[in-house]
């Protein structure tokens, strides 16, 4: 086993959060790169809980304004974590199988920037909610910023890329097929 194998092990179980029951191997130089049949519906989970988490921002707001300051905090980490996990495990199975296609794994990299570019709106919505809460201004108008980002942001990975993921399946007919029709 190689120093880099040990630095992994030893961070591997940190970058996964084992409480929404991720993955939770250690991720090495050498972890098989496997479709999981699991993952888009833990993936999917992870985003009902940071919406739901959103939606009761203004409760919070009302009750107690230093917890919904913190809640709103808790929400751009919970999408962070959510991206790590995209990361970890979606878009290395996604590269290894679209790789032979070279017109694919382009739309794939452009996907990836889009998907990075809504994600930073969500968070830059979730910075101006911040900022609202500590401010003791009305949080109507942010919270709805934020819900409209994240919905976009969820709609696009659910119509593109977990859709693509589902391609990946190693137990479908020809998932090669069905990425290149992706395509069209």
């Amino acid at each position: 086993m190689g120093k880099e194998d040990d630095v992994f092990a030893r961070l591997g179980p940190a970058l996964i959060d084992n409480t929404n029951a991720m993955p939770t191997e250690s991720i090495g130089w050498r972890t098989p790169v496997r479709y999981d049949p699991t993952l888009l519906k833990k993936l999917i989970t992870r985003h009902d809980a940071l919406q739901a988490r959103v939606a009761a921002l203004a409760r919070d707001f009302h009750s107690n304004r230093a917890e919904a300051w913190r809640t709103a905090r808790d929400c751009a980490a919970q999408l962070h974590e959510l991206r790590r996990a995209e990361a970890l495990w979606l878009y290395p199975v996604l590269a290894r199988g679209l790789a032979a296609d070279q017109a694919v794994w382009r739309q794939l990299v452009s996907l990836r920037f889009v998907m990075n570019g809504l994600a930073r709106r969500v968070l830059r919505s979730i910075d101006d909610l911040s900022a609202a809460t500590r401010q003791a201004t009305d949080i109507a108008a942010p919270i709805g910023a934020v819900m409209k980002a994240l919905a976009e942001y969820r709609r696009r990975n659910e119509a593109e890329l977990y859709a693509l993921y589902e391609l990946m399946d190693p137990r479908a007919a020809t998932p090669a097929k069905g990425a290149r029709s992706a395509r069209k």
